[in-house]
């Protein structure tokens, strides 16, 4: 994916084409998903890979220091890493940007009944647990218990269960199907069980 970000941000219309095809159904998925419209979701589609293609050329400027070379070679290590300070994985960077996209669409414009669509609106917002310095035995303990997962299942607990990420946007950053993804999450799940009892 790094690799044909790079391209992209040179201009290369048929490595865009290239990431088009690996990341529309997933990313319309999402956009679809947060719409819940098909001809909205096209058009918040679009948009996001408009501006992703715009700001992959605008990154140009500072990647120029790092030539995209041969991929693998220094010269393209050095351009990907460059890439990553710039934007963190290509990935989540693009789910961002289709995320941001569907979600500004449906703020302005109401839905069928005539509603708009506010995501993040909570009457009764809890205290963030893991931000208060207070923390419960239970608590610890559960931390204690995602410390014995690996990273990568750790951090797909996290994001899934804390961050609220849905499969599809789970499936998409961690490069597998969503039913390994929710295998993996089972797993986890029956894991950090085993170990707090």
């Amino acid at each position: 994916m790094r690799d044909l970000l790079l391209a992209v941000s040179l201009g290369d219309r048929d490595a865009f084409q290239t990431l088009y095809a690996r990341t529309s159904p997933r990313f319309y998925g999402i956009a679809l998903r947060l719409l819940r419209h098909s001809d909205r979701a096209t058009v918040a589609l679009k948009t996001a890979y408009l501006a992703i293609w715009n700001e992959a050329l605008a990154l140009r400027a500072s990647l120029d220091g790092a030539s995209p070379g041969a991929e693998g070679g220094p010269a393209g290590r050095q351009a990907a890493e460059a890439l990553e300070e710039l934007i963190g994985d290509p990935l989540c960077w693009m789910v961002a940007h289709v995320r941001r996209t569907a979600l500004d669409l449906a703020r302005e414009q109401p839905s069928d009944d005539g509603s708009v669509f506010e995501p993040f609106v909570v009457e009764d917002p809890a205290d963030d647990p893991l931000a208060s310095e207070e923390r419960s035995r239970e608590l610890l303990e559960l931390l204690g218990c995602l410390g014995h997962l690996s990273e990568e299942r750790r951090r797909m607990v996290l994001l899934a269960y804390y961050d609220g990420w849905t499969r599809d946007a789970l499936s998409i950053y961690f490069d597998a199907p969503v039913h390994g993804i929710n295998t993996w999450l089972r797993r986890s799940v029956g894991e950090i069980d085993a170990f707090m009892q």
